[in-house]
């Protein structure tokens, strides 16, 4: 078998010296730097209401007011929620454009002024009850209470107290005293 070898040219040689534009790129700063991710969601304010039923929000940085819908429209003839001036409205935006804004709720104000105590009383039908509490969570009833605080420390008090059980009635604890 006869092999032919080809008359191969080998180019001329590389310069060790890099050429001016391609160190000019290399050493210059990205075109584009990344920015911050927007948020989610918006928090902003009514500005104004129309007969026809246009919503004008304005928020920060939205340069002025623009016409936003509700996320859940309002079929005609039935009432409208109690939109005012003013009111804080959470806002998205649809395809990430700030343009077109999407409300999908109203911030209403706080109930809880924290000066007053306020009683709130509760039916449940349900399967599962939770309450939470900050520090402390109190159930009382004449002289009897159980109280749930946030150090974990829970203090059962009665003039009698009474534990039945249709199995083991077990103490546990680092340590347990009787009396």
């Amino acid at each position: 078998m006869n092999a032919r070898v080809q008359d191969e040219t080998v180019p001329e040689a590389v310069s060790e010296e890099p050429s001016r534009e391609l160190d000019s790129l290399l050493r210059a700063a990205p075109a584009r730097t990344p920015q911050p991710a927007a948020p989610a969601v918006f928090v902003g304010h009514v500005v104004s209401l129309s007969d026809g039923g246009a919503i004008g929000v304005e928020f920060p940085g939205s340069g002025g007011v623009l016409t936003a819908r509700l996320m859940t429209p309002w079929p005609a003839g039935t009432a409208t929620p109690p939109i005012e001036i003013g009111q804080r409205v959470v806002l998205t935006f649809e395809n990430a454009d700030p343009t077109l804004p999407i409300i999908l709720g109203f911030i209403t104000p706080a109930q809880f002024s924290g000066t007053a105590l306020q009683v709130i009383e509760a039916d449940v039908d349900g399967k599962r009850v939770c309450i939470l509490a900050q520090d402390e969570i109190v159930l009382q009833c004449g002289n009897a209470s159980v109280t749930l605080r946030r150090n974990g420390r829970v203090v059962i008090r009665g003039t009698y107290v009474e534990t039945c059980s249709e199995g083991t009635n077990r103490i546990k604890g680092g340590q347990v005293r009787i009396n």
